[in-house]
């Protein structure tokens, strides 16, 4: 099977981390407590300049030190040694950038799957929202958090929607939700 693999919210546990830098960086910069943190990648009211500020600040730390969901590594593994096929589709900020930034975030992010053993086959640096990535790859699941991305590739393959805050209230026929990477190896066996 080709497994379609999004990182963060999935193989990194991004939740977490923004909502606690996002709550320290409003404190830092005596701005308003976040309005609505149920959003993704939710930023108050902020304008493009505070946001602009806070991934300045924050977004170069989370590449290379946020956390990595429990046993993305292990299963990652199994799944390989299983002989799925394990694509990365991510569009992480930046990596889609032909320039110098571009570059060392694409950089970051591999030296952080491998610093976390995370087994994959190939990674895409794709276009939001992925959708010609998915289709090149024939991905048969996408493991995704994103709603709208979600929503968009539909159509061309069907979904885990790895649970968090944000997306908690979302459902669409042909979407599975999982709550853990085991929970992600416990379906595919069963899609077997």
């Amino acid at each position: 099977m080709n497994i379609g693999i999004d990182i963060d919210g999935v193989i990194m546990d991004d939740d977490t981390y923004r909502l606690a830098h996002m709550s320290k960086f409003c404190y830092e910069h005596n701005l308003p407590p976040l309005e609505y943190p149920y959003g993704y990648e939710t930023k108050g009211n902020w304008d493009a300049k505070t946001s602009a500020l806070y991934r300045q600040e924050y977004f170069l730390d989370y590449v290379q030190h946020g956390p990595a969901h429990l046993f993305v590594s292990e299963i990652t593994h199994k799944l390989h040694e299983e002989g799925h096929n394990l694509v990365i589709i991510t569009s992480r900020h930046k990596t889609t950038h032909n320039t110098p930034e571009g570059e060392r975030m694409r950089q970051l992010t591999i030296q952080w799957l491998k610093e976390h053993n995370v087994y994959y086959d190939k990674i895409c640096f794709a276009i939001w929202p992925k959708v010609e990535d998915i289709q090149e790859n024939k991905i048969d699941i996408m493991i995704e958090d994103c709603v709208e991305a979600i929503i968009a590739q539909s159509k061309y393959t069907k979904h885990f929607c790895y649970d968090t805050r944000y997306n908690r209230d979302f459902t669409l026929k042909g979407t599975k939700r999982v709550f853990s990477w085991y929970d992600i190896y416990r379906n595919i066996k069963e899609m077997e």
